[in-house]
Formats: C-alpha cells, structure tokens, sequence
C-alpha cells in the first residue's frame, strides 16, 4: 500500500511537466519589464516563456539569427518550422518546413533557451534578456532582467530539527502518551505534504494553470489515509500513522532543492513553504519510526503446556 500511495503523488508530477520533472526551486527570478499589444510571463520555474497576444495585435516572435520563428495572432498560433531556433528549442512538429498552425489560442509558451540565466555566485541583478519580435509589423522586444537571489542560511532548518527531535524524546519519556504523539506526528506530517504538494501543484506546472491531476491525487491519497486513521483503533491505528508519516516523508524528499535555493516555487512565500517541507519530513520520520516501538506491538500469545506424564 505504501508503494501505491507514494507513486500516485510522484507520476502525477511527472506527467503534469510534460517529459520535464517539475522545478520546485532556483537561484534566479526574472523581472520582465511590461509590453504594449502583448502580454509575457515566465512560467514553470523560469524555464517556459509564454507570450499572449492582446487588443488584436498580430505578435511576430524572432529567434536568435533574428529570423520569424513564431507568429501569434487573435486567430490562432503558427510557429516557422525552417526557423533554426524554433528547431533547436523544439518548438512545434520536427521534420517540416513553412508555417505550420500550432494552436487555435492567442497565446502560446515554449522552452526558449534564452531564459537561461548567466552564471554567478553574487545576489543581485546579474544580466538583461532580450528577445526581439514585432506587433503588427513594427520592433518591439520582450525584455526584462536576470535577478540572483540570496541562497537561504541553513541553520535555521538545522536548529529546527533539533528541538524538534529533542521535543520528541522528552515526549516520549511519558509512556502513556506514545500512541496519541504518534498518531499526531502522522496527522500532522500529512496535513504538512498536502499542503506543500497543493501550492507547489499551482504554481510550478510548464503550462501556467494548475496541475489538477496532482492536486486531486493528493486530496483522494489524503483521503484515504485519514479514512484509515479514523476507522482504525488501538494499535492499528498507531501503525497506520506510521505509515501515513512515512508517505509523507517520502513524498517531500523531491522538495529538499526549496533549502539550498532562493526561489521558491509555491503558491506559498518561501518560508511557509519551506517549513512545510522541514515539518512534513521530520513528523513523517518520527511518527514511522515511533511506529515500531515494542509498545505497539502484539502480544505474542503464550502456548500451553502439555502436562507429560510422569515415569513410571
């Protein structure tokens, strides 16, 4: 069941990124400056740019030889598949040449190899991007500019972990309050991997929408596990928390980038979000490691004896 469980909430993300895993967490963010008869945002991570035509504009996007490589207009979306950068960013069918219609839409979002942003190691702006296109036959750009955020210190979450395990033990003394401390580590690690598998779900999809295949996973895996907590009494329950902080841990491993990068990509500020991530995985290893303390155990049931006979 606990195999189950943890592939359900993991190939719902793999499926929402389109070949791609979803990023959770990066050292830049890009600032782009406002445009007139078009709209631009960056999406999934800083990876995807996705441009959208407004007030009618017939939207000509350039590659990097300065050729027409994407041309987006109220009626539709056609990309030119003899463009050598809509070629090497994979942008629309390979194999063919001319315009071809991509979509029925007024916008359109691709992998552009120009967001990727200049290495450095100083916090701050760190570079200007530039993409040259036209709106309704006249130059214009997308721009915008490369911004290095600070790398989060890590003692906090460090100091975290430890008075979190300490508070644990000193708990843990009091042997009548085993059970209900691990039932309650379990609650709360689940409510803690919900929370953060919901808010990173909005935000990190390569589409810009929601990933409503992740998010319903998780509310029908969430669920189920409480439907068992519920349900089940005495022992049973204790291990069942066991199980749902181990579901809990495991699935918030994927977030760990959220503590050595300064953007993080969650419908959550950074630090809501990142403690999220700290709580769902300390509560989950607690709770499935109390889980199998011998006070949970059952009790192995004593044979009797035969009586044998004595000799004669």
């Amino acid at each position: 069941m606990l195999a189950l469980v943890i592939s359900a909430l993991a190939l719902p993300a793999t499926a929402a990124a389109h070949g791609r895993s979803p990023t959770v967490a990066l050292d830049y963010r890009v600032v782009l400056a406002p445009g007139h008869g078009f709209s631009v945002a960056v999406l999934d991570g800083d990876r995807s740019l996705r441009v959208r035509s407004e007030d009618g504009a017939r939207v000509v996007v350039r590659g990097s030889l300065k050729e027409p490589m994407l041309r987006i207009t109220p009626a539709g979306v056609w990309v030119n598949a003899s463009s050598p950068t809509a070629e090497a960013d994979r942008v629309g069918p390979a194999g063919r040449s001319g315009w071809i219609k991509v979509s029925s839409g007024s916008e359109y979002a691709w992998h552009d190899h120009r967001l990727q942003p200049p290495r450095s190691s100083a916090p701050g702006p760190d570079g200007r991007l530039s993409i040259p296109l036209s709106v309704n036959g006249k130059p214009a750009a997308i721009s915008g500019e490369f911004v290095r955020v600070a790398r989060p210190a890590p003692w906090p979450w460090g100091l975290f972990a430890v008075v979190f395990g300490a508070a644990v033990l000193a708990a843990l003394r009091r042997k009548p309050w085993r059970a209900a401390l691990t039932v309650g580590l379990g609650v709360v690690a689940g409510a803690a991997a919900f929370v953060m598998v919901t808010t990173f779900a909005v935000e990190d999809s390569p589409t810009g929408r929601v990933a409503w295949l992740q998010v319903v996973t998780a509310v029908v895996v969430t669920a189920v596990l409480a439907a068992l907590l519920i349900r089940l009494h005495g022992r049973a329950r204790v291990h069942a928390a066991g199980v749902v902080g181990a579901v809990a841990a495991a699935v918030s491993l994927s977030s760990l980038p959220v503590f050595w990068h300064g953007v993080v990509i969650s419908a959550l500020p950074a630090t809501a979000a990142r403690a999220a991530c700290a709580l769902a995985i300390a509560a989950g290893v607690a709770a499935a490691a109390l889980s199998f303390l011998r006070d949970f155990d059952e009790p192995v049931r004593a044979r009797p004896l035969r009586a044998r006979p004595l000799p004669r």
